[in-house]
């Protein structure tokens, strides 16, 4: 009930009132953030009002919060001025730019790192070829070839998810194999929902982003040892914040600068008590680059192939 609330708000906003209308600044008088749940509906909701209040304080513009179903509907929002600002991962963000030139002009930083990714998970230490070690945090690893999925049903995420399918797919034509025909393909949701499957001896293979053991690990403490990483692929670039292509050049800056202020702000808090890091996991931020999405791009097309 609490999620329906800012849904029927922005949605009643979207409705009746003008999206044309613009301050002295030449800014719209009023901004639409759309973010897509990747938590709890009531961690969700809790934590968009803290960043759209931000965003109107630093702005000097009202920003009301719009929370669309999926990435899809965000893309298509931002694409026809329905929405502002967005934080999308890196498959929407490229199919955002290719369909409607909308702009990635930040790249979310976790850990120091403006990458990541996919990890193959196993709860089967046979298919290692080098002994299974144990890391800082007890967590399970080995060497293993992705090939030894051949004939097996592995768990994905979702067909549109970068490293819950695109790029683990790539990686696996890499080494010879046909994602579709060579594995049998489980589409199980989101990336604990793959790790929750090998855990449980549902499947014996999975993938996700690396590493998601680590998220699932206050529910279920011995998830390290029961799930093994053995491959990983290539760096994927991070998720980032996006917006609609006719803002204006300096409102485009001043919510670049927004963004990083608040990620700054809150530095020296605990993980858990920062704004970014409960919604998307995110330490802060980098200017986006050219051609970020470009290895995205290459993927996508090759698997349509």
């Amino acid at each position: 009930m609490r999620l329906a609330t800012p849904i029927l708000l922005a949605g009643m906003l979207l409705a009746c009132c003008p999206r044309d209308q613009v301050d002295e600044r030449g800014w719209p008088t009023e901004l639409v953030l759309g973010l897509v749940p990747s938590l709890e509906a009531e961690a969700m909701v809790d934590n968009l009002g803290p960043l759209a209040d931000f965003l109107s304080e630093e702005l000097g513009v009202p920003v009301t919060s719009f929370v669309p179903q999926d990435y899809t509907g965000l893309v298509e929002a931002l694409g026809t001025g329905r929405a502002d600002i967005g934080m999308l991962p890196p498959f929407a963000a490229m199919l955002g730019k290719r369909r409607y030139d909308i702009e990635t002009i930040l790249i979310s930083v976790r850990d120091g790192e403006t990458g990541y990714r996919s990890q193959f998970m196993t709860n089967d230490p046979a298919v290692c070829n080098s002994p299974v070690v144990e890391d800082e945090r007890g967590y399970l690893s080995c060497q293993g070839d992705v090939r030894v999925m051949r004939g097996q049903t592995v768990a994905f995420t979702d067909p549109n998810s970068t490293s819950g399918f695109l790029f683990p797919s790539l990686h696996l034509m890499e080494h010879g194999m046909d994602p579709e025909t060579d594995v049998e393909g489980l589409f199980v949701g989101g990336h604990d929902s793959a790790a929750l499957a090998v855990y449980a001896g549902d499947v014996r293979f999975a993938v996700a982003y690396d590493d998601v053991r680590l998220f699932i690990e206050p529910q279920y403490p011995d998830i390290g040892q029961k799930v093994i990483a053995f491959d990983h692929t290539v760096m994927i670039p991070n998720d980032g914040v996006q917006l609609r292509p006719d803002l204006p050049e300096d409102l485009r800056a001043a919510i670049a600068a927004a963004f990083v202020k608040l990620a700054e702000s809150q530095a020296h808090l605990p993980r858990e008590e920062k704004v970014l890091w409960v919604l998307y996991e995110i330490d802060g931020f980098v200017p986006a680059t050219t051609g970020l999405y470009d290895p995205v791009r290459d993927a996508y097309d090759l698997l349509r192939k």
